[in-house]
């Protein structure tokens, strides 16, 4: 075959592959992840303890993987999507009341206009909608959950414990992104979190012989 046609015919398919592997990454996909609010924090206060690590943010992807189930946090901990999402978190938080022995629900639902993980997790200067016309800042979810809880459950009931689930409908930052998440699901799938750890310490350990 003339040269200059194979190299036409090769940078054709090139651009067709792009443009599937473009799409694969755009998606969208839903993802989604579940956890209890008290396992959450009690394991990553027990890893803080036993390793010294100061920054809670700064946990080991399987540490992370064992409280949070789904795949959101793969792409959160990998930074494999866009941080800056249409976050909507359901919490469903159980209370108790000792004297009274009575038990109760309150689930609360939070759509959220775009904004980055870090401002729906701490809080922003962006104002959200609480009806009514009425618009004011974002305290962060902690805050604005404790705030709902404390004026809608009755005093003498004490939380037992919460269970949430975080989703957002978005696509890979790039098909590079896709294949890593697809690499990490293969891993967990085969070898479990064990596997998992076993490939962080091995690339960190590999970036300390470079560093040296």
């Amino acid at each position: 075959m003339n040269p200059k046609k194979l190299n036409t015919l090769r940078a054709k398919h090139q651009a067709e592959l792009k443009q599937k592997q473009d799409a694969a990454a755009q998606g969208p996909y839903e993802f989604s992840m579940e956890f209890c609010v008290d396992e959450v924090n009690e394991t990553v206060e027990q890893h803080r303890t036993e390793t010294g690590l100061e920054d809670a943010e700064q946990t080991p992807e399987h540490v992370a993987y064992s409280v949070y189930k789904g795949d959101l946090i793969i792409c959160l901990k990998n930074i494999l999507i866009p941080l800056e999402q249409e976050w909507h978190l359901g919490v469903d938080s159980h209370f108790y009341n000792p004297e009274t022995e009575e038990v109760m629900s309150v689930p609360v639902q939070f759509q959220m206009p775009k904004m980055s993980f870090n401002d729906f997790k701490f809080g922003s200067t962006l104002t959200v909608d609480r009806g009514h016309g009425l618009k004011t800042r974002w305290k962060g979810i902690n805050q604005e959950l404790n705030d709902i809880l404390l004026a809608d459950v009755p005093l003498g009931f004490e939380r037992v414990r919460s269970n949430a689930k975080l989703t957002c409908n978005t696509g890979f930052t790039s098909y590079e992104c896709l294949k890593e998440f697809n690499f990490v699901k293969k891993i967990i799938r085969e070898q479990g979190l064990n596997g998992i750890q076993k490939l962080n310490e091995a690339m960190k350990q590999n970036q300390i012989q470079q560093v040296a």
